[in-house]
Formats: C-alpha cells, sequence, structure tokens
C-alpha cells in the first residue's frame, strides 16, 4: 500500500441546499411516504394522506397538483437531507478512506432514523407515475457513486481502477438493501459497514490498506440538522 497516497487530501463534495421545511418537519410529507409504503401508491388516497397527516385538504391542494407531485416533492427534499448530513460528513475529513467510512456511518445512521424513506426510495418510487422518481434515485446513487470515485485519485496508480469500480460498487449496496427491503427483513446498516468498506478501499488502495477496514473505528452516530 502507498500510504502516502491515503494522505492526500480529498476533494470535498457539493451538497444541495438545505430543503425548506425539513420533510420531518412536515406532516404531509411523512403521511405521503407511509401510506404509499403501507398501502403502495394505487393503494393510496389523497384523503388518506390529508387524514394521517392532520391537515385540510385545501392546504394539500395549495400546495400540490396531486398525490405524485406530493410524493415526489417529498422524496426530494428527503435526498436533500440525505445529501447535506452524508456529504457532510464526507467533507470533515481529508483522507478519502476516512470521508468514505465517514459518509458510510452517516449514511446507515440516516437510514436507520427514517427507514419508510429508505424503503419508499429503494422500492415504492418506482411505482410512481412519472419518471422523475427513478431519475432522482439515480442521481442520488450518482451522487454516493462519487464520494467512492474519489478514491481513484488516492491510490498509487488511479488509471487501473476500472471506470466501472463506483458503479459496481453502487449497485451491490442497492441489490443488497433491496433484496432485504422486499422481503421485510431488518436492515441494520452499520453492522455490515466494515465489509463494505474493506471492498471498496481493496478496489481502489489494495488490500493491505481494506484489511485495515475490519478493524478501524466506528465514528459516532451523527446528528441531524437542526
Amino acid at each position: 500500500m502507498n500510504r502516502e497516497a491515503t494522505a492526500r487530501a480529498v476533494a470535498p463534495i457539493e451538497l444541495p441546499p438545505p430543503p425548506d421545511p425539513r420533510p420531518q418537519d412536515d406532516p404531509l410529507a411523512c403521511a405521503v411516504i407511509a401510506e404509499i409504503v403501507e398501502k403502495g401508491y394505487e393503494g393510496t388516497a389523497v384523503e388518506d394522506v390529508v387524514r394521517r397527516a392532520g391537515v385540510s385538504r385545501e392546504e394539500f391542494d395549495r400546495r400540490f397538483g396531486s398525490l405524485a407531485h406530493c410524493a415526489l416533492d417529498s422524496f426530494e427534499r428527503n435526498i436533500a437531507t440525505f445529501e447535506r448530513r452524508v456529504g457532510s460528513a464526507f467533507n470533515s475529513h481529508n483522507d478519502w478512506p476516512s470521508a468514505l467510512r465517514a459518509a458510510a456511518y452517516a449514511t446507515a445512521d440516516w437510514m436507520q432514523e427514517n427507514p419508510l424513506a429508505v424503503s419508499f426510495g429503494m422500492v415504492d418510487v418506482l411505482k410512481l407515475p412519472s419518471e422523475m422518481g427513478r431519475v432522482r434515485r439515480e442521481e442520488t446513487f450518482a451522487f454516493c457513486a462519487e464520494m467512492i470515485d474519489r478514491g481513484r485519485m488516492a491510490g498509487p496508480e488511479p488509471e487501473a481502477i476500472p471506470e466501472a469500480a463506483p458503479t459496481f460498487a453502487i449497485g451491490a449496496i442497492t441489490q443488497l438493501l433491496t433484496h432485504r427491503l422486499q422481503e421485510g427483513a431488518e436492515v441494520e446498516p452499520r453492522e455490515v459497514i466494515p465489509e463494505m468498506m474493506n471492498r471498496i478501499v481493496g478496489i481502489y488502495l489494495g488490500a493491505e490498506a481494506a484489511e485495515s477496514e475490519w478493524t478501524a473505528e466506528a465514528p459516532p452516530p451523527t446528528t441531524p440538522e437542526i
């Protein structure tokens, strides 16, 4: 392993502006995600959402043109909170392994706090009538892949890293999460991070650096923005 290479400063990742309001503070945003996850998009009516949110139908109609519009808006704002929290964790470290590890644990914390949003983003968003949900889902994966691929410049031989390396990494993670969610299995993301980091770091920095991920200290849980 080229130890000097692993200490190279990694460029920060760009963060989206904060959502206003945060989806966690918006009754309609929370309600639409919960209803669709529980009943499916086809089984959810606007009346179900407003009842669960405790707001009037007039309030819903003032803000949204349809159920799909409300669901996509909530998804967009959940993405923003996710990317800001994970990206901030990544940007808090200078070397790539530490930055990616911090981002991975921030992702795990966000997932554990927002299980319905995770389920919606992995499965239910694909059933919305608009393709925009699928597009934004893929853009979120690209955001994560960008953090992974910053390892290319940390390693001794950037040109030797396959171009598809970050895509394969994201695909494997997504497949694992989607499979567990569809089976109704519990997902405990923090527990799988050492294995995921071992595999990803091995691609970019080699076996010795990858082996150290098994014993790398996990950062304390991150906290949501206020």
